[in-house]
């Protein structure tokens, strides 16, 4: 999949000047590596990966737990891929072994000598490449500050949005992870664990719109003259429940209306 088409959204372009210097910096990293030239990996700022996690109970309780006191994962991904890491200018770009924490809303890296470390710079955008291969793209995460309209109405004040298809209009994820607790059988240790809820937004005609949950009657209405495409939804047989038909949807649509 290109890495140039994840942001190439017209009105996004014309509204946001980070956009469009995103966009003009991938393209440059696509060019350099199409020409054979090889990155230099670079890290961020650094500062120590905190080894607990907090965790807030009633009034201003609380709890530091270690992760490994935690079941489940705190990252998108455990494993560490290749990423290129971008900041709020040109200039601000890294590419090194990365993942990211959807609990704390950071960005771990490894250093040259596999040092894990967390970004202290901001970054606002993540394109994470799948088994080292830089021409294949596994995912893109953006920075929900690069939505204002998000920021403004409170609908998310932190962490990252996962762009799930390329086009004018998208279908963004952000991942809500927490930590919970619950007793052991006789009640004498608490259990940590991992829960995951899941938002979705649809991107396009310059705003964002948050679905309450994945439906046909949610998406649509998003979506312009989408009845259009009754037909084609119909022998595809798209169920707008599933994230990866409304992937399958989004992507049919935009390429009839590009």
């Amino acid at each position: 999949m290109a890495i140039s088409k994840y942001f190439w959204n017209k009105q996004h372009m014309q509204n946001n000047t980070w956009l469009r210097t995103a966009f003009t910096v991938i393209l440059f990293c696509v060019t350099v590596y199409l020409r054979g030239q090889v990155f230099i990996e670079q890290t961020p700022t650094p500062k120590s990966a905190d080894p607990v996690i907090n965790m807030y109970g009633s009034g201003n309780l609380i709890v530091s737990i270690p992760y490994e006191k935690v079941k489940g994962s705190a990252f998108w991904k455990d494993d560490y891929e290749l990423a290129n890491l971008y900041g709020t200018n040109a200039r601000s770009k890294w590419f090194c072994r990365s993942r990211l924490n959807l609990v704390s809303g950071e960005v771990y890296f490894l250093d040259k000598n596999n040092q894990e470390l967390v970004a202290n710079d901001p970054i606002n955008l993540i394109i994470f490449y799948k088994g080292g291969d830089t021409t294949v793209t596994d995912a893109v995460f953006v920075n929900v500050t690069i939505y204002p309209d998000l920021i403004q109405t409170k609908e998310l004040t932190s962490g990252y949005l996962q762009v799930l298809n390329t086009g004018k209009y998208q279908l963004l994820k952000y991942y809500k992870r927490t930590v919970a607790s619950a007793d052991s059988l006789f009640g004498t240790v608490k259990r940590y664990y991992f829960v995951t809820q899941n938002r979705y937004f649809i991107s396009g005609n310059q705003k964002i719109e948050p679905i309450k949950r994945l439906t046909k009657e949610n998406v649509l209405p998003d979506i312009p003259a989408s009845t259009s495409c009754s037909d084609w939804i119909a022998q595809n047989k798209i169920d707008f429940r599933k994230e990866e038909d409304v992937v399958k949807f989004l992507n049919y649509y935009n390429s009839k209306n590009q």
